[in-house]
């Protein structure tokens, strides 16, 4: 398969999507349906990591599956990182954000730094002030 998903830790805070240099939009519909039984396994806020690596080229109709893709996700994914240095992939990605409106969607310079948006989103969510925790 060219997408893997899987829950990157133990809690089950965070869902690594990890991109294969090449996928199909079969492939890509059957990741988002994994992602969605992951996240309907808690009731809790939890985050999407993206791994897209460095996408060349993507399979046509890339902003219509892009955005169905996005608007499937589950309500408790409070804020889905794309990481990727590809110039293609983040374009792509900002047309689709800019077409479907979608504000829990951002690109991030790392996998550690998408991490940290995450929490930080996550305890915004859940009303734990990061200063004030151990």
């Amino acid at each position: 398969m060219g997408l893997h998903i899987y829950w990157e830790d133990d809690q089950k805070i965070i869902i690594r999507q990890v991109y294969d240099m090449t996928w199909t939009w079969d492939e890509y519909l059957e990741a988002f349906e994994k992602i969605r039984q992951l996240g309907h396994e808690v009731n809790y806020p939890i985050g999407l990591i993206a791994e897209l690596g460095l996408i060349r080229s993507v399979p046509p109709n890339a902003i219509v599956y892009g955005a169905r893709g996005i608007r499937s996700l589950p309500t408790n994914i409070v804020l889905s990182a794309m990481v990727t240095p590809s110039q293609l992939a983040k374009t792509l990605l900002h047309v689709i954000l800019k077409a479907s409106q979608l504000k829990n969607v951002q690109t991030a310079a790392t996998v550690d730094d998408a991490r940290h948006r995450i929490m930080e989103r996550r305890n915004a969510e859940l009303g734990i002030n990061a200063k004030s925790s151990p």
